[in-house]
């Protein structure tokens, strides 16, 4: 890894830290109860993936919709949705939301996951209020 690399790698490393930290505080002082662990996010993403549908994501810390075509990176507890190598934790999410078909609405129930229909979209919650 030359040094230029390794300062980029290291200076995003941090600032990711720094948001799951800032995260994790906001969980704790808003007394959220998470609704999804990481492995069910895993499938939600992986479905997604599979279907190429694209999706919009809201970040607890952030009031910017996030509008995505496709997944660039998969991890077991986190996604990259652009090329600016931003990985985004599972932890983070306030809630995804897709279009509404017959296929997610299945994929949902079987995985037993928790989501409201909107007219013809579908969102699915991090977290309970």
């Amino acid at each position: 890894m030359t040094k230029k690399r390794q300062t980029y790698y290291l200076r995003n490393k941090e600032k990711r830290d720094s948001r799951i930290k800032d995260t994790r505080k906001f969980i704790i002082e808003k007394a959220s109860s998470s609704l999804l662990n990481n492995q069910k996010w895993y499938q939600i993403f992986e479905f997604i993936e599979l279907c190429r549908s694209e999706f919009e994501l809201k970040t607890l810390l952030s009031s910017d919709l996030k509008k995505a075509s496709n997944i660039f990176e998969l991890e077991q507890n986190s996604l990259l949705i652009d090329n600016s190598g931003d990985f985004i934790d599972f932890l983070e999410l306030e809630k995804v939301t897709l279009k509404n078909t017959s296929e997610l609405t299945d994929e949902l129930k079987k995985l037993n996951v928790e989501f409201l229909e909107k007219s013809n979209r579908i969102e699915i919650h991090g977290y309970r209020n």
